[in-house]
């Protein structure tokens, strides 16, 4: 696991590192110049993970540890809210972000988009490698990295997914996702007979960007930007984060609005993002226009890189 890293897509935004038990995703409302968050309108989610899986991954290992990490945000939900998780079915060739309107995928990418795609492919220069040559995108030392598509007039999810980085890097490294409890690797000699780049451990960070968190500089959160070589702790969801999960989905209550003018009037209803390698996890923020999609209104996509120390 590396370094720290914003997130990416298109306009970076400021980094947010108090010390808060949690830290919603901001975006900001053009039309009245309030800021709003990132949040699901919806309760009922169905996520889809890629058929292919990992090849690095023995048997069906990688799926079980994308469902327990589903599983224990779900657990939560179930404590407070009325938000729920389903499993959908595997999906081939998935698409992120924008190509992948209301499909919310989870995938493990195992080839980098320098390696599949010529020098002078014009995926390179428009972002869509990813989706056209199903590679890698992103930065080497971001271990996963997820992309959330929203509405910048209400901040509402229409989509999200998830790509897990176990492509090779220009130093030839690449991350190793295990799912074993123990023992922790030793660096320089990861297998996955022991806990490396813990998948389960990632897994439950990124459903936290899912679900509209950002990245807190508080030790022991599931939302720290940091993920050492060997790390499970994050597969326990902390205090903090709870909180915030049931402050935001209050079961039987609209979403929680975080600015100001949407708490007064009240406008959101209940109708209803990565890790680094060896030195800690970091966020790149961006936005990017989506047009033409759900009655015209102006869509962004957001990308939360999850990196390692």
């Amino acid at each position: 696991m590396k370094a720290l890293a914003p997130w990416t897509v298109l306009l970076a935004l400021p980094a947010f590192a108090q010390m808060v038990p949690y830290q919603r995703t901001p975006v900001p409302n053009r039309e009245v110049g309030q800021e709003l968050c990132v949040t699901w309108n919806q309760r009922d989610i169905t996520w889809h993970a890629d058929q292919a899986g990992s090849a690095r991954t023995p048997g069906e290992a990688e799926f079980v540890a994308y469902e327990a990490a589903f599983a224990s945000w779900q657990a939560l939900s179930d404590t407070c809210s009325d938000f729920h998780f389903t499993q959908g079915e595997r999906l081939a060739n998935v698409l992120i972000g924008k190509g992948s309107q209301d499909t919310n995928v989870v995938v493990v990418r195992e080839t980098n988009c320098r390696d599949a795609v010529a020098p002078t492919d014009p995926c390179l220069a428009d972002g869509s490698c990813a989706n056209t040559a199903h590679c890698w995108d992103h930065s080497d030392s971001t271990i996963a990295l997820t992309t959330v598509t929203y509405s910048t007039r209400t901040g509402f999810i229409y989509d999200a997914d998830i790509e897990l980085n176990a492509s090779p890097q220009s130093d030839g490294s690449s991350f190793l996702f295990t799912t074993v409890a123990s023992p922790q690797c030793q660096p320089g000699a990861e297998s996955t007979q022991c806990v490396a780049t813990d998948l389960q451990n990632t897994m439950t960070h990124e459903i936290g960007h899912f679900v509209g968190f950002d990245h807190v500089d508080v030790p022991g959160s599931v939302m720290e930007p940091t993920a050492p070589l060997g790390e499970t702790s994050k597969r326990t969801i902390d205090r903090g984060t709870v909180d915030g999960f049931c402050t935001t989905y209050p079961r039987g209550q609209p979403p929680l609005p975080c600015s100001v003018l949407a708490q007064t009037q009240r406008r959101i209803t209940a109708r209803n993002l990565g890790t680094v390698g060896l030195a800690g996890c970091g966020c790149d923020a961006a936005e990017g226009p989506l047009l033409g999609l759900l009655a015209g209104w102006l869509l962004q996509v957001r990308r939360r890189p999850f990196r390692g120390r």
